[in-house]
């Protein structure tokens, strides 16, 4: 059994916007005279992606390739802060993304964990790193963190109880926390120049994304616009439709589009997805294909 919790809404936009200077958050940009459309053919190539590792960091930069944006590096302070938030959610058996001072294994240094991170907790006997990770990849709002290309470094931390002490449906388990620092590093003065914009996921042509109702999507920096949606089509390549909805409200002020197949998506099949809109005024259309594992 698992949760996974989206980090606050009111606690990210104080983190972020608190540091930010008053012209950043009020300024807008001046449309051109004349709009130019983006159109993005179909995208097929060879990739070579690296193998999901059971090692965090390395399971992250693997995902972070597949989205085609630069690797993170790890900070040994991040990693305690968020193993002591690990431990906190576990030994009192709870997914939170604030600590309570008067609990056992609360900490000023991990509630810094908590308030900027990913979090997440399972029970049972058998979870890992990489389940953490994989959990954050399948939620809108945590994926995003995750891979968002200009933010350098990240910390993590996973804690298992020694004693199944957490009870469950009438059944005693141990409990498993995990956190993910994706805020301490946050570069949003980078995005202005960062030229990959929009992030998508699932990467062209990946080949191992799970034949569930996997959420695809298309990022752009935080502080930006919000994209405007005209159309959107996801399909078996030779075969029929498949049932999907679309958004641009995203979690916690997000900007973006994810659409999210209303049936798991076929087993071993390649499939294409195409989205059209605009963004910022300058219309686009974006197709690429990636197959489904078994």
């Amino acid at each position: 059994m698992r949760r996974s919790l989206l980090l606050y809404p009111i606690v990210i936009c104080l983190l972020v916007l608190l540091s930010l200077p008053a012209n950043i958050v009020a300024q807008s940009e001046t449309p051109q005279d004349q709009p130019r459309t983006i159109f993005i053919p179909l995208i097929t190539r060879t990739v070579t992606y690296p193998p999901l590792s059971s090692n965090w960091l390395e399971r992250v930069n693997a995902y972070r390739a597949r989205a085609g944006v630069p690797p993170v590096t790890e900070s040994s302070e991040l990693n305690s802060n968020c193993w002591e938030h690990a431990r906190y959610m576990a030994e009192n058996n709870q997914i939170t993304h604030n600590q309570d001072p008067t609990k056992p294994f609360a900490s000023p240094t991990g509630q810094i964990c908590a308030q900027k991170g990913n979090v997440w907790i399972g029970w049972g006997n058998s979870w890992q790193p990489a389940d953490a990770v994989d959990s954050w990849m399948k939620s809108i709002g945590h994926r995003i963190w995750l891979l968002y290309p200009t933010t350098p470094t990240f910390g993590f931390g996973f804690y298992t109880t020694a004693t199944a002490k957490c009870r469950v449906n009438n059944v005693n388990w141990h409990c498993n926390g995990a956190a993910l620092d994706v805020l301490s590093y946050f570069n949003y003065r980078a995005d202005a120049d960062y030229p990959g914009w929009p992030v998508r996921y699932p990467g062209i042509d990946q080949t191992d994304v799970p034949a569930t109702q996997y959420p695809i999507t298309l990022q752009w920096r935080y502080f930006g616009s919000t994209p405007v949606i005209s159309s959107t089509d996801l399909r078996v390549v030779g075969g029929n439709a498949i049932p999907h909805t679309s958004t641009t409200s995203l979690p916690v002020g997000h900007k973006g589009i994810a659409v999210t197949p209303t049936v798991n998506l076929p087993a071993n099949s390649l499939i294409e997805v195409s989205i059209s809109g605009s963004y910022d005024g300058q219309p686009f259309t974006y197709t690429w294909q990636f197959r489904t594992g078994s």
